[in-house]
């Protein structure tokens, strides 16, 4: 992706200082499973948008650095703990850390880049660093109680499409919105920049994960780095799991013609072939679409929507993802 390409010196450095994070010391038992999680691909989107969002109200890379690295440290801790409690085999095409070390060093790994997250958030600027640190503590109690909420709803049958908006917020949303919002405080944005960036923050969040949950079903194996259908195979809540039972509920002549929830699907196409013909596949693509929209027009009174908007472009890139 062109934009990505552009963006190869922050991402260089975001690598090379990730894994410079990981201290000697470290029994290698530790620092080896971290050092492998940290060398997988990825397009680093969070550290991006805190450095980004920093350059977009007029600060410098060098400002957001610190920040941009611990909420890359913090994530890889929510991906690691979140693929055990999936019983996820692969991430981002490699086996992930459960399966190749066990579960007890996974969790280990986990726990140990919350604490190096930390580390690095405490080199920020000391004037914006109790505000700072206060926005990360929150936002990990936010993602602990949208994580439970998530393994909740796999229990409950009266989750609603609310509820549902709710739990992807606190699990998803927080950290991108903290991720944009720390880029703004630290960029020493105005309170109205740093209020529409936060504001952008958790509505680009949202629409990445209800993408994130379509492209488990509408994408390619291939591309995603991991099984398609996980969400379907562990029956998880999600918008489009839910918004088909609201569906059916309406409309109890389709009763007759569809399983009464996805996972009643007997394969992938007849369950991709179900959501064209109900109309899910458009609604959802729609729903998506305007939560970036929304994300869009609060950057726009920030910066200017332009080529030379890297931010920007960065949001059109994901718009476009199929992984």
């Amino acid at each position: 992706m062109p934009i990505f390409n552009q963006l190869a010196p922050h991402l260089n450095q975001i690598h090379t200082q990730l894994q410079e994070s990981v201290r000697e010391s470290f029994p290698v038992s530790l620092r080896d499973p971290i050092l492998y999680f940290l060398e997988s691909t990825g397009k680093k989107i969070r550290p991006l948008l805190t450095i980004l969002s920093c350059e977009a109200v007029g600060g410098k890379m060098a400002n957001a650095m610190p920040a941009a690295l611990g909420i890359e440290l913090f994530h890889d801790f929510t991906l690691i703990h979140d693929d055990i409690m999936d019983r996820d085999e692969l991430r981002r095409g490699r086996y992930t850390i459960h399966t190749k070390w066990g579960e007890d060093v996974a969790i280990l790994v986990g726990d140990a880049l919350v604490g190096l997250a930390y580390e690095r958030f405490l080199q920020c600027d000391t004037r914006h660093l109790r505000q700072i640190m206060q926005l990360f503590t929150d936002t990990l109690i936010k993602v602990c109680e949208g994580q439970a909420l998530d393994k909740e709803f796999e229990k409950r049958e009266d989750v609603n499409l609310e509820q549902y908006l709710d739990m992807i917020t606190k699990k998803t949303a927080w950290l991108i919105r903290l991720s944009t919002q720390v880029g703004a405080i630290l960029g020493n944005g105005s309170q109205e920049q740093v209020g529409l960036m936060t504001h952008f923050g958790n509505q680009l969040g949202i629409a990445f994960q209800i993408q994130d949950d379509w492209l488990d079903y509408a994408g390619e194996e291939n591309t995603l780095g991991k099984k398609v259908g996980s969400d379907l195979k562990l029956d998880k809540k999600t918008y489009i799991s839910l918004k088909y039972q609201e569906i059916l509920s309406q409309k109890p002549d389709l009763k007759n013609m569809y399983p009464g929830r996805l996972s009643g699907f007997n394969s992938l196409p007849d369950l991709k072939k179900a959501l064209l013909d109900l109309e899910i596949a458009q609604q959802i693509e729609q729903l998506i679409d305007s939560y970036f929209n929304d994300a869009l027009q609060a950057l726009e009174k920030v910066l200017p929507l332009s080529n030379e908007n890297q931010i920007y472009q960065v949001v059109l890139s994901l718009q476009k993802r199929q992984s």
